[in-house]
């Protein structure tokens, strides 16, 4: 690129534009500013001259900085697996403020997964507003303010983590700011859309997706190690450095940040009219500022109702389902009312898509893919620990399962499965490789919810630990290889200007299956229900199964796709 200022691309505020020049902004190279001048990728030949080596430059910059948005948002999977290891050993972050008994371990470990919860409600509230972000922004800002803002949070999570006496309320604050990495997603997949035509879409988003949701297995991967070593010079708590967790990952955002702020474009009818980098930054703090209103009240919920249901697992149930719809529609509104008359403008035309119904039909569907995905990586490394690290009078298993040799494994195998979802709806159908991907999480759930039933009765649980894991790795390979497969379904049936929103929005709303999962399972291992929790997720299983044949996989199908 010849520049990356904030340089009027279209229309130039100090001189006139001939019609030649005009001419030659149209049909030249269109990256010559981050504001691309002009964009037609269906065009073969603009493609194969001008389109290919851009939107590929775009999607290798916009991966890494997904792949670190994943990583930062599930994150607290593992620190509060990290967290209740130092408690277990040495009595660490004990959480005064919790005022949990001594020796009631079953209510320490089930408060634990409040905190996933709840940056799985942020993450999840906050693509709300990512959704319809990229038309007032650009795609090159959303992923450069995503990335920086994420590093505050980081710096936050290194310096709670250095005190032992650190409160648990905190860590309730602190955990909804990781939610810049959950929202992330719908802004980026959507931007890239744009970019791609849609013989090419499949692959591009599910490389985009598949290797941005590794961000979940990396985090589960190298956090036990980071959390283990001695790397930043700081005093260990409890035998661990899980301070190091938020340096760690604040040194790599601003590395995947600084790219992204230098070398990517976004759409000629995206942003600001001037291809100003000052106003797009100007929306994107406006309109994520509307989001964390959502956020704020759901977090603000969630802590002030957990004495009301405070040993009440059908109440916490409960309570995440109407949090998650209260942030939701909380969010919508501010959206609505607080929004600038240009960015209301833009809402307006983008709000088409709540009148199709098959909008709603795939975020039903996008739920039980994406959904289970983040949710089942949010509850993963915890339910490994829970189910077949202690005996069932509570106390440890001396032969369990590491945590950290396998609580990485099963989103490793969803997110590289995600891509090739993406493919094999190219060569097929998305609705083929949906409703075939849907039958085995069917099966998959219902095997995993028998075996935790046999292992937390069993006095030695770790017997059942490798048929639990199998079904787990089939039910990751079948929600990675279906998140593909709808995004695909959409991207077929609507039009480019509404299939960015509409992947966007049901990203948005399967997120919150990163707040729910925690919930639900955190409720069944306090009742003793772990198992339900998984059968009533097949049963919704079977619903998505029905939708999926009847509207797009029979034979004369509404939209076959």
């Amino acid at each position: 690129m010849a520049d990356v200022g904030e340089i009027p691309a279209v229309e130039p505020k100090d001189a006139k534009v001939d019609v030649e020049g005009q001419a030659q902004l149209a049909t030249g190279n269109p990256a010559r500013f981050q504001k691309l001048t002009h964009w037609t990728p269906e065009d073969t030949a603009f493609w194969e001259q001008w389109g290919k080596k851009v939107a590929w430059k775009n999607l290798v910059i916009s991966i890494p900085n997904l792949l670190l948005m994943f990583a930062t948002w599930i994150m607290w999977s593992i620190v509060v697996t990290t967290v209740q290891t130092a408690n277990d050993k040495t009595g660490a972050y004990p959480f005064a403020d919790l005022d949990i008994k001594d020796g009631d371990t079953k209510t320490y470990k089930a408060a634990l997964f409040m905190l996933p919860s709840i940056a799985g409600l942020s993450g999840a509230t906050l693509r709300v507003v990512n959704s319809f972000m990229v038309s007032s922004t650009g795609g090159q800002i959303t992923n450069a303010m995503n990335s920086t803002m994420a590093i505050l949070p980081m710096v936050a999570i290194g310096l709670a983590f250095s005190s032992n006496d650190c409160p648990f309320w905190l860590l309730c604050i602190v955990a909804p700011c990781c939610g810049f990495g959950g929202g992330a997603f719908a802004s980026s997949m959507s931007g890239i859309s744009f970019f791609f035509p849609k013989r090419d879409q499949g692959l591009a988003l599910g490389l985009n997706a598949g290797i941005g949701n590794l961000g979940v297995s990396v985090t589960q991967l190298l956090m036990p190690q980071v959390a283990s070593a001695a790397i930043f010079g700081i005093a260990m708590v409890g035998g661990k450095y899980v301070m190091n967790c938020g340096w760690f990952y604040a040194i790599l955002l601003a590395l995947a940040a600084a790219p992204a702020w230098l070398f990517m474009n976004y759409m000629p009818n995206h942003g600001s009219a001037a291809g100003s980098t000052i106003a797009n930054v100007c929306s994107y703090l406006r309109i994520e500022g509307i989001g964390f209103i959502g956020v704020a009240v759901a977090t603000g919920l969630f802590i002030l109702t957990t004495p009301l249901v405070k040993g009440s697992p059908a109440l916490v149930i409960v309570r995440i389902f109407l949090l998650s719809t209260v942030a939701c529609v909380v969010t919508l509104a501010a959206l609505w009312f607080l929004s600038s008359a240009d960015v209301k403008a833009k809402l307006k035309v983008q709000s088409v898509i709540f009148y199709d119904k098959h909008t709603w039909v795939m975020t039903w569907l996008y739920i039980m893919t994406f959904g289970s995905f983040i949710g089942y990586s949010n509850v993963f490394p915890k339910l490994i620990k829970d189910v077949f690290g202690y005996l069932p009078d509570g106390t440890a298993n001396p032969n369990a399962p590491s945590v950290a040799a396998f609580s990485w494994t099963g989103a490793c195998v969803g997110s590289l499965a995600r891509p090739m979802g993406g493919w094999l709806s190219d060569k097929w159908s998305g609705a083929t490789v949906t409703h075939w991907g849907t039958i085995i999480e069917i099966f998959g759930t219902v095997g995993a919810g028998i075996f935790v039933r046999l292992a937390m009765d069993d006095e030695e649980p770790e017997r059942y630990f490798y048929p639990f894991l199998l079904c787990f790795l089939a039910l990751f390979s079948a929600t990675g290889s279906s998140n593909g497969s709808t995004f695909r379904q959409i991207s077929v049936m609507f039009p480019p200007e509404q299939a960015g929103p509409v992947l966007g929005w049901t990203s948005a709303v399967a997120a919150y299956g990163a707040a729910v999962f925690p919930a639900c399972f955190g409720a069944g291992l306090q009742g003793d229900f772990v198992d339900v929790v998984f059968y009533c997720f097949s049963g919704y299983y079977c619903t998505c199964l029905g939708a999926n044949f009847w509207y797009y996989y029979r034979r004369n199908a509404e939209k076959p796709c």
